[in-house]
């Protein structure tokens, strides 16, 4: 019987197990993704109810609701006013109608368009989802 592993044989064990279980994580990844457009090709020009995950200078990234299919409505799409995005509250705004949207907001979209090379969704605004209402005691 051998004795123990050599340290620096132990450390070049290590790194490759550590590479491997990247590698097998992006695979992953990547196969959900390719998924995910492939289910929702058929579902183009489709509504669904998302949630805003994610506010930047290019876009809003929506999450659907029931589906957890994540994808983009681009800033440029959003033509019913000139809209900016404000990085220290992570908004974006309208200039004339002070229409704004940001993180954790529900709104209603459509699938817009789908790039099955790249693996990405774009959504189109529908329109802003109904505030959820709570229902408190009667009395």
């Amino acid at each position: 019987m051998g004795g123990p592993i050599p340290l620096d044989e132990l450390h070049d064990i290590a790194e490759e197990s550590s590479q491997s279980e990247r590698r097998a994580d992006d695979a992953e990844r990547e196969l959900m993704e390719w998924k995910k457009v492939k289910f929702m090709q058929d579902r183009l020009g489709e509504e669904f109810e998302g949630l805003i995950i994610s506010v930047t200078k290019f876009g809003l990234f929506v999450e659907l609701t029931d589906l957890f299919v994540e994808g983009l409505i681009p800033l440029n799409t959003l033509t019913d006013d000139h809209y900016t995005y404000h990085e220290t509250t992570r908004e974006i705004i309208g200039q004339r109608t002070r229409k704004t949207y940001r993180l954790g907001q529900r709104l209603h979209v459509l699938v817009d368009r789908i790039d099955p090379v790249e693996k990405k969704i774009q959504f189109a605004l529908f329109e802003e989802a109904p505030p959820v209402r709570k229902r408190g005691k009667r009395r």
